[in-house]
């Protein structure tokens, strides 16, 4: 078994759907990935395989981050939770661990807005 999509203990693969933003590219380039994938390698070779795979056009990723939304609720806002405004922080993947912490963050709360 390919040590980049074993299954994690005790936890179920679960498919989650995620919108690739290239520097390059107007368009956001969608994927549905695994959290099996626990490497940062196999993680940059799905997302370039499946990018040839729908453009026919080979990729290489250098660098991939993430963005984690959030809503300070500590800020004075007239509807509460959903008046708030949303913010974002930038997370880049440098090494495995980032890439579990990615799917963690994901899994805490599946329903957040893409």
């Amino acid at each position: 078994m390919n040590v980049s999509t074993r299954p994690i203990p005790n936890s179920v693969p679960k498919a989650h759907q995620f919108s690739v933003k290239f520097h390059s590219d107007d368009e956001p380039f969608y994927i549905e990935l695994n959290n099996t994938l626990t490497t940062l390698r196999s993680l940059k070779r799905r997302i370039e395989v499946m990018y040839h795979y729908k453009y026919a056009r080979q990729i290489k990723i250098d660098k991939l981050a993430y963005s984690e939304s959030y809503i300070d609720l500590a800020s004075d806002h007239v509807g509460g939770y959903n008046d708030a405004p949303r913010k974002y922080d930038w997370h880049e993947l440098k090494n495995d661990e980032d890439v579990e912490e990615m799917f963690n963050c994901i899994e805490i709360d599946p329903k957040f807005p893409r």
